[in-house]
């Protein structure tokens, strides 16, 4: 979010209101290979990106023609491993020689590429994706306001705004102002607002077990502070520029912190990952348990056992390392505890008497109080590798 890129963004806006049909795609394009050549990735990181979509867009065509489920499956499967090489993920280093494994090919962005590719694979398949035009498949997958960190739009969002089927925000003066206000609130948030709570945040290089147990919670509570402020003052911003660009991405925050529980709490964090979660892992996985023999009357087994498959996805996506797996495995076991309290409080006293009680505002504060503090220590998984967080949890236990 430097100079550069503001000054793209505006370029970007009067290119794509200028032109339109073909030459928008062109320059649409143009704008977001520079970015990624000249602003981001450098050449080598941009040739194996755009390989990357390349390739999803081949397999997709591949898939688009044959509908058989097997074609599906291998096509996904060639391309997460892929996906995998390509990031480096550490547990290669177990099964290949360090003279095969390479960091060249690993770029920023990855991640959110590859769920949007994945995704349109899938939409593919299913046959409801629409049109699939090429220049239009790589402006979705490079689009400059999504690259990098989200949040992540889908392919038919994303089309039909671009064909104007779709308004991104009224074609009024106030919509356009209100898009600008966007970005800048955006950018308080983190070039002030983050900073300042970084200064105080847990860091790799903080003394664990120097720390007194007030001073961990200060850290820790500032980083999860910091992350907020930083992640979704990024997307404040990518939201008011697409909006200008008259291709809105989706919203991606609605104030977590005042989550009362951890489902909630995933429907108000990352929003666009935890739908995308939902449709292409839980939701599949859960209906899959349902149909066998030995799940089938067991709902609940087979909705935690599918709660904790996606938390699973959902650290390795966030990262290369155990530290990101044992954050997924921290988030899945959180939602089985509130799945399983839910069921049983539910079973007992009907749906209607457990409504009326979360609706107190004691139990509500009490929710958000547990869910605040469970979400804060969790995300030291984003900041602490295996071993710092075994030194911590050991002098937790002393204390």
């Amino acid at each position: 979010m430097s100079v550069e890129f503001i000054s793209l963004s505006a370029v970007a806006a009067i290119l794509l209101a200028v032109f339109s049909g073909l030459t928008r795609q062109i320059a649409f394009l143009a704008v977001n290979v520079f970015f990624l050549w000249s602003l981001l990735l450098g050449p080598m990181g941009a040739l194996s990106t755009i390989g990357f979509c390349l390739l999803g867009y081949v397999l997709t065509r591949l898939i688009a023609r044959r509908s058989q489920f097997g074609v599906l499956v291998g096509a996904l499967s060639i391309y997460i491993l892929l996906f995998m090489y390509m990031r480096r993920y550490d547990f290669l280093t177990w099964i290949l020689p360090q003279s095969v494994l390479t960091q060249a090919l690993s770029t920023v962005g990855l991640s959110f590429l590859l769920f949007k590719i994945v995704h349109v694979m899938i939409e593919a398949h299913s046959g409801t994706l629409g049109p699939l035009q090429f220049s239009t498949y790589l402006n979705y997958c490079l689009n400059f306001t999504t690259f990098m960190m989200g949040p992540i739009q889908r392919y038919q969002d994303y089309y039909q705004q671009w064909f104007g089927t779709k308004e991104a925000i009224p074609l009024k003066f106030k919509s356009h102002l209100d898009a600008v206000v966007r970005v800048l609130v955006g950018l308080v948030k983190v070039y002030v607002l983050a900073e300042w709570f970084g200064d105080w945040a847990l860091s790799s290089r903080t003394d664990l077990l120097a720390l007194s147990l007030n001073g961990l919670f200060v850290k820790v509570y500032a980083f999860y502070f910091y992350l907020y402020l930083n992640f979704s003052g990024y997307c404040d911003v990518m939201i008011g520029v697409g909006s200008l660009l008259g291709v809105k991405p989706p919203e991606n925050f609605n104030f977590p912190f005042l989550a009362r529980n951890i489902s909630d709490f995933w429907l108000r964090q990352h929003r666009s990952l935890t739908l995308w979660l939902t449709d292409y892992v839980f939701s599949p996985a859960y209906k899959w348990a349902l149909e066998t023999r030995q799940l089938g009357d067991r709902p609940l087994l087979a909705a935690n056992g599918a709660l904790m498959l996606t938390m699973l996805v959902s650290g390795l996506w966030h990262g290369t390392t155990l530290s990101f797996l044992l954050f997924g495995i921290t988030h899945g076991i959180f939602l089985i505890i509130y799945r399983t309290w839910d069921t049983v409080l539910t079973r007992l006293y009907g749906p209607a008497r457990v409504r009326a009680w979360r609706a107190k505002w004691p139990v509500r504060l009490i929710g958000i109080g547990l869910t605040f503090n469970a979400t804060a220590f969790a995300f030291i998984f984003f900041r602490l590798d295996a071993a710092q967080i075994a030194k911590l949890f050991g002098g937790l236990r002393m204390l």
